[in-house]
């Protein structure tokens, strides 16, 4: 049976060399952190994530940007279908475009919805002083909250070319917990980091229990998930934000 946590039990690994990460993310703005997740921590998460339902299917592309509540794997409404069936990705399109599930952590809690249950509570985790202080610690920025959400790629999935920059400029940092069991790179849904022309200049494979973290802005995609993955891609991802200029100056 997997353990069950509450969310003052999630924690980072007691092994990480913070000194040793700050020195690497000041060099590129990016990195990985393998074994992040306590063993405990990791294993529950990924749990949570195989079992999760609420999942939502969300969709920006140039023909039409929407989000689908899902009974499982496939839409409530059977209009959604046809839309989801009918969705393509413009290969001649700048903007961001982008097709997987998701479940918003952030905005349930925004709107007052606390589940109760595991990503609730991881949630609070990533809200928690532990991972808001090693926020502070690696990335030399002063982040006082995270948003987050709990993210699932299947066949086809895929993330074009952004750079997570948010329109209030609160955000200091990316992260992404990746918490699929095993993850092969040849299965797609890679993290690519892009240059200024374009062109990749780093590749991430979603190992289980590591954590990607990179400075905002910084141009990055994610890979399309091929239709021989045997399994889906788990992630909870999220932002490192600062605090407003109004909370600043009150402060």
């Amino acid at each position: 049976m997997d353990a069950v946590f509450t969310a003052t039990e999630f924690r980072l690994s007691p092994d990480l060399d913070v000194k040793a990460l700050k020195k690497a993310f000041a060099k590129t703005g990016r990195l990985v952190v393998k074994d992040v997740l306590d063993p405990l921590s990791a294993q529950a998460m990924a749990a949570a994530l195989e079992a999760e339902q609420n999942w939502m299917r969300s969709v920006r592309l140039a023909s039409g940007s929407f989000s689908a509540p899902l009974n499982g794997r496939d839409p409530v409404q059977p209009q959604h279908a046809k839309w989801i069936e009918e969705a393509r990705v413009d290969p001649d399109d700048p903007a961001m475009q982008y097709m997987f599930d998701v479940r918003r952590l952030s905005a349930e809690r925004a709107f007052g919805i606390d589940r109760g249950d595991q990503l609730s509570a991881f949630f609070d985790f990533v809200n928690g002083e532990e991972f808001l202080a090693f926020g502070r610690a690696v990335t030399g920025t002063e982040p006082v909250a995270c948003e987050a959400q709990a993210t699932r790629y299947r066949h086809g999935d895929l993330l074009t070319i952004h750079s997570d920059r948010d329109s209030g400029t609160r955000r200091t940092a990316a992260w992404v917990f990746n918490l699929t069991r095993e993850w092969r790179p040849e299965w797609g849904g890679l993290l690519l980091f892009h240059d200024k022309d374009g062109r990749v200049v780093e590749g991430v494979n979603p190992l289980f229990n590591s954590l990607s973290l990179f400075r905002v802005p910084m141009d990055h995609s994610v890979s399309q998930v091929t239709n021989f993955a045997p399994r889906d891609r788990m992630a909870i991802s999220g932002w490192y934000l600062k605090a407003t200029e109004e909370a600043a100056t009150e402060a």
